[in-house]
C-alpha cells in the first residue's frame, strides 16, 4: 500500500486583497508545474482574484491562467480521481466551514492522492485563543513569503505552548 503525504498549512488574512497577494505567487507557481489546484471558498473568491489579476496584468505561462483552477463554493461536490500529481487545496471561510471541508476531505478524498497540500485560509477577527487553536491543527503557516514553520512566524505560540506544560 502506498503512503499518502498530507501537508497542512494555515493562512491568516485581514482582507480578500491581502489573501490574494499571498495566494497569487503560489497559484502561479503550482500552475506552471501543472499541479492540480482546487479552491473551495465560502465567500466565492473567484471573481475577486481574477479581477485583481486583470487589473495588475499578471501573465501566466499556462494557457488558461486561473481558469485551470477548479473553483468551488460552499455547495461543492468534488470528483474523486486518482492522480500522481500533487493536489493543492485552498480552503477559505469561517473556522466551522474550514473544519467541515477538512472532515469531508479526510473521509472522502485524501487517500486517493499521493500528495495533498491543504492551505486553510482564515480571516483574522478574534483573539490569540482562536489563532493558537488553529495553529495547533497545522504544521506550517502560508503567507506572501510561502510556507514557513509556524513557530518561526509566531514565536509567541511556542512560548505559550511551553508555558502551558
Amino acid at each position: 500500500m502506498r503512503e499518502n503525504k498530507i501537508v497542512k498549512a494555515c493562512n491568516f488574512y485581514v482582507s480578500e486583497w491581502h489573501l490574494f497577494a499571498a495566494l497569487l505567487p503560489y497559484l502561479k507557481e503550482e500552475l506552471e508545474k501543472k499541479n492540480e489546484i482546487v479552491i473551495i471558498s465560502q465567500d466565492n473568491l473567484e471573481k475577486g482574484i481574477k479581477e485583481l489579476v486583470e487589473r495588475i496584468n499578471i501573465k501566466f505561462e499556462n494557457s488558461k491562467g486561473l481558469n485551470e483552477i477548479m473553483w468551488l463554493n460552499k455547495e461543492f461536490v468534488l470528483e474523486i480521481r486518482e492522480d500522481v500529481k500533487p493536489l493543492n487545496l485552498v480552503i477559505q471561510g469561517t473556522i466551522q466551514f474550514i473544519e467541515e471541508v477538512n472532515n469531508y476531505l479526510k473521509e472522502n478524498m485524501i487517500n486517493i492522492y499521493r500528495e495533498v497540500r491543504i492551505i486553510d485560509c482564515y480571516e483574522i477577527y478574534d483573539s490569540n485563543t482562536m489563532l493558537y487553536n488553529i495553529l495547533d491543527k497545522h504544521e506550517y503557516v502560508f503567507n506572501t513569503g510561502g510556507m514557513h514553520d509556524k513557530n518561526d512566524i509566531f514565536p509567541e505560540y511556542r512560548k505559550a505552548k511551553v508555558s502551558a506544560h
